[in-house]
């Protein structure tokens, strides 16, 4: 690999780290909004589950990414369930 390619192989690894980075800082928000969510819904005997919110979020989500140019509703909805999930874990 000559050395330009090498140089330009690391700033992007150094973007995808910035990225990353943004990521777990957004994830970490979102997560402890989760848990002022779970203490809404004790004090106003709100099920924890909303499995018709949940939808909402696959299918705007979706319809985001594919603005983005990301069409991929698999990706998607497994990256968000997942996000989902810890956050109901969170609430729990």
């Amino acid at each position: 690999m000559a050395l330009e390619e090498v140089k330009t192989l690391e700033k992007l690894r150094k973007n995808i780290d910035a990225v990353d980075e943004q990521l777990v800082q957004l994830l970490a928000q979102r997560l402890n909004i989760s848990r002022e969510i779970a203490k809404y819904k004790r004090q106003n005997n709100s099920p924890i589950m909303d499995e018709k919110r949940e939808l909402e979020i696959i299918e705007d989500r979706t319809a985001k990414f594919k603005e983005l140019g990301i069409d991929d509703k698999r990706f998607v909805a497994e990256l968000f369930g997942l996000i989902i999930r810890k956050s109901l874990e969170v609430q729990r």
